[in-house]
């Protein structure tokens, strides 16, 4: 292109040095006349300026053109000073709020120059499945203005991309139920498959490379009639139609964006996955992924009549002063109960509290989490010990421990708040053990809390919730079953079943008390 175009300069002189026309010459070289009058009049200053050697190699530089972005310079250099990650898609919108009239290519390409071309990204297989067939859930932390950090949920139907958001303050497994319970009634059906990774409450450890599902998680798999697939772990781009949702919301709900504090963000939440979110288009069809929704509505499992009861169960012991404690705050329980073991169902509302025969007892609104508060109540009595009434509860447990209570109020001068200690060794032992390291504390003179503390950490095991509540059902099981006993069958009887042959008569006989043991029946069982 430099020749040619040195060639037609060398042309244009060499007949206007011949006495043409710039009219005749631009005609016998099917050019414009004006680019005659610019090449004679560039080659006059050339002559008269001179030029370098290195200036006629180079190219010509091009003079700038002017962009519509140009009346918005120093705004963009504001934001991405505030933001340094912020999209071409986020400052379009920015740019669009200010008044800015462009597409969202030239904005896309302003920021390219501006910040230099990106690595490539590495080929990823994206596995397509049928409609009602697959769902994907997660978390991923972001920060908030106040300090605190927002856990962002992101339930993806695989198919349509039908997507819910959610934010919260924590992770824990009651939050997972909730969660995943609001994602199937906003997808108004339920996949028959949801696909995750090792969180803590979906899975309890590996064994040999295969995840141990918790028991709870797999009993609300169950009553959804969901699969549960994890990915292999250390892979997110196995589940990546729900890692990519985590990155669009950085890119376009917090680029850009400051929210002070969790309630604001689920605010503006709830209006950006309505009008941003589900309005995208879908990458393969590029309808919206409402749309899409809707169309796979029909393929999913329907909901269930109730929805689950993912409230969490925790126990609790009356304090002195009829108080329940959860979460740094105090909720009021009749006074009859103090000293006693009681069931606490924490909803995201309401607490329900039931005593050890799962009878209710209480109903009350929830405080929010660790405030400290004290739930207003018609009870004037705060921070006294009634030892009369803590006594009969641990006379309840026996005359050892009614006499290890009776002893300590006459050694100690305020044995209220040893007694109350005393009661709440059961949140962590069992009422037997504690009955026991009473009588062996008796036998040193050793009336202190401390003292019988550590001997049930020296000589017993601790019990979990969970298994006190199973020693529990089986104590009941016991004894609604004492008028109904299971007797054993003859052993010849399996071999019947077995084989289909009749049993013969002198094995129908009932077993008789004199009859020889058999080899091993003095070991015991």
């Amino acid at each position: 292109m430099r020749a040619g175009r040195q060639q037609l300069v060398y042309e244009v002189v060499r007949r206007q040095r011949r006495g043409e026309s710039k009219r005749g010459i631009a005609r016998a070289l099917g050019i414009a006349p004006r680019t005659v009058t610019r090449i004679l009049a560039a080659e006059d200053v050339r002559r008269s300026e001179g030029e370098s050697a290195l200036e006629r190699e180079m190219p010509a530089r091009r003079a700038p053109r002017a962009s519509k972005l140009d009346a918005y310079a120093e705004r963009i250099d504001a934001w991405l000073e505030e933001y340094p990650d912020l999209t071409a898609t986020r400052l379009h919108e920015k740019l669009v709020e200010v008044g800015f009239a462009g597409k969202y290519t030239i904005v896309r390409q302003h920021l390219k120059e501006l910040r230099g071309r990106q690595k490539p990204k590495r080929a990823v297989e994206i596995v397509e499945t049928l409609p009602g067939q697959q769902g994907q859930f997660d978390w991923s932390p972001f920060p908030i203005e106040d300090g605190s950090t927002a856990q962002l949920w992101s339930h993806t139907l695989s198919w349509s991309r039908g997507r819910s958001f959610a934010a919260t303050d924590n992770t824990r497994q009651t939050t997972i139920l909730e969660r995943l319970a609001q994602s199937f009634a906003d997808f108004h059906g339920v996949p028959g498959e949801c696909v995750t990774d090792s969180m803590p409450g979906v899975v309890d450890r590996w064994e040999c490379g295969r995840p141990i599902l918790n028991v709870r998680f797999v009993d609300f798999a169950a009553y959804y009639r969901f699969a549960v697939h994890i990915a292999p772990r250390a892979d997110g781009a196995y589940k990546g139609k729900v890692e990519r949702p985590f990155r669009y919301a950085d890119e376009n709900l917090f680029n850009g964006r400051t929210f002070r504090s969790l309630g604001e963000l689920r605010e503006v939440l709830t209006w950006w996955t309505a009008n941003k979110a589900m309005q995208r288009p879908h990458p393969r069809t590029g309808r919206t992924i409402g749309e899409m929704l809707e169309e796979e509505h029909p393929y999913l499992q329907p909901l269930p009549m109730r929805p689950y009861d993912t409230r969490d169960v925790v126990q609790r012991l009356v304090d002195s002063t009829a108080h329940v404690l959860h979460a740094t705050n105090l909720y009021p329980i009749d006074e009859k109960y103090i000293g006693e073991l009681v069931y606490v169902c924490v909803g995201p509302e309401r607490l329900e509290v039931f005593d050890r025969g799962v009878h209710p007892i209480a109903e009350l609104p929830r405080l929010p989490d660790g405030a400290g508060q004290i739930h207003p109540s018609d009870r004037a009595k705060r921070g006294r010990y009634d030892v009369t009434l803590l006594t009969a509860r641990l006379a309840a447990w026996g005359a050892s421990a009614e006499d290890f209570a009776t002893r300590l109020r006459t050694r100690r001068r305020y044995p209220g708040p040893e007694l109350s200690h005393i009661l709440g060794l059961q949140l962590t032992w069992s009422a037997d053990d504690i009955v026991k390291a009473l009588e062996h504390a008796m036998r040193y003179d050793a009336y202190e809390v401390r003292a019988v503390e550590r001997i049930l950490e020296a000589r017993y095991k601790p019990r979990r919730l969970a298994e006190q509540i199973a020693d529990a059902t089986r104590g009941h099981i016991r004894e609604v079953m004492k008028g109904h006993p299971v007797e054993q069958r003859p052993l010849s009887s399996y071999e019947t079943l077995r084989t289909g042959d009749p049993l013969p008569d002198k094995d129908k006989e009932e077993p008789r008390d004199d009859k020889p043991p058999r080899k091993n029946d003095n070991i015991p069982r």
